[in-house]
């Protein structure tokens, strides 16, 4: 329009640039005015339709901004862009080279229309904190792991507990098991570790964000300080599984759901006899996070055994049919808990709670506090109690 006037007015070139010029200067006030008469009209009011229902209702206003990627701030589109990209990104992708397309997927969105999420998301419409896209951490563990297969990665918690007290360790399943032919005297005192692995075998065997491993964990008890009985070790626990996971990016009440795991599982604590104690179970692991928040559900179901061969007929007794695992972290700090327990009337179950905290900055803390059934294999029908002090060596998926 501003062209066609110039041309129009001012035909010859050096009168026509001096428009230009006097025309760029004012342009800024013209656009000012027009937002402030834009802002000074009434805002349209709401009419009645059929007599009780309102055109533009606010629902359908907020329905459209949860849908609508461009109306959110930049930060949450990163964000946004980050999860998918964790999702199907290829596995030689790093961490920092997702960002930087998220960032330029967002500047060029600006000018062409989003392309449509590959899983189902639910963004707030409030904006995002100030600072880089968050990132799921246990999303982003299982991802590391299947990007490196020829290293170990963590599964379960990795610990050494030098301290640990046990106020009644003739509990431990030991008071019916006579050592050549001699009752053993435990300790009060033993340390406690636990070594839990995994390496990925399969990556994308139903979808880009599919992943197969195998994993072993080890726990151990060790009465180290019993110098009397050859400082045995009490007990040590078995526990091989291959597990599928899939990353997700459903929000449920405000927790994005951010891996689903299916697994076979077999523990068992190698030895025969009467001492002998194992299962198999198939479980699921569902992993939620928001913010410095999060847990899992873990529901699983106990392979049958033929009865002349099964060593722990009750364990399901002691142990449940399920394991709630909950936690926040606190700067440096972070604190979970983990809850099974069988819901019946005769009422069997346990609590462990967990702190690790910054020692240094290589080492950090681990505080270990379990009370109920099922600690080890040996005396999952013993009621234990149980405090250990140590180190973590590596923090597990799980939490």
């Amino acid at each position: 329009m501003y062209s066609r006037f110039l041309f129009s007015k001012f035909p010859h070139s050096v009168l026509r640039a001096q428009a230009c010029v006097v025309l760029l200067a004012v342009s800024p006030l013209l656009v000012a005015q027009g937002a402030q008469e834009t802002q000074d009209e009434p805002a349209p009011k709401l009419q009645a339709v059929d007599g009780d229902r309102a055109v533009g209702d606010l629902g359908d206003e907020i329905e459209l901004l949860q849908m609508d990627d461009s109306l959110q701030s930049e930060a949450r589109r990163q964000e946004n862009c980050l999860r998918e990209q964790l999702l199907t990104a290829p596995a030689n992708i790093t961490l920092e080279e997702m960002r930087i397309r998220c960032k330029l997927k967002v500047i060029r969105g600006a000018q062409a229309t989003s392309e449509t999420p590959l899983f189902a998301s639910v963004p707030e419409v409030t904006s995002a904190a100030v600072g880089e896209p968050k990132v799921s951490a246990r999303a982003q563990a299982i991802r590391d792991a299947s990007n490196n297969p020829f290293t170990l990665a963590s599964h379960h918690t990795n610990y050494l507990l030098p301290l640990t007290y046990n106020p009644a360790p003739d509990k431990a399943g030991y008071e019916d098991l006579p050592v050549e032919g001699e009752p053993v005297d435990l300790d009060n005192v033993e340390v406690q570790f636990q070594l839990s692995v995994q390496v990925p075998v399969w990556r994308g065997f139903l979808g880009k964000a599919s992943f197969m491993s195998l994993a072993y964990t080890n726990r151990s008890y060790w009465q180290a300080y019993n110098s009397d009985n050859s400082s045995p070790f009490r007990e040590t626990n078995h526990e091989p599984e291959l597990i599928m996971s899939w990353l997700n990016d459903w929000t449920i009440l405000g927790f994005q759901n951010v891996a689903n795991q299916v697994a076979i599982n077999h523990q068992s604590n190698g030895r025969s006899g009467e001492a002998s104690r194992s299962w198999n179970r198939i479980y699921t692991n569902f992993l939620f996070e928001k913010d410095r928040y999060f847990f899992s559900l873990k529901p699983w179901y106990r392979i049958p055994e033929e009865k002349e061969d099964d060593d722990n007929p009750d364990l399901e007794f002691y142990l449940g049919h399920f394991e709630f695992t909950g936690g926040m972290k606190n700067g440096d700090h972070n604190y979970s808990m983990m809850l099974r327990n069988n819901l019946r009337s005769d009422n069997k179950g346990a609590v462990e709670l967990r702190w690790s905290f910054p020692m240094g900055r290589r080492v950090r803390g681990y505080v270990k506090y379990f009370n109920g059934y099922g600690e080890s294999l040996i005396d999952y029908d013993e009621s234990v109690q149980t405090l250990g002090i140590g180190i973590e060596l590596a923090r597990g998926i799980g939490g």
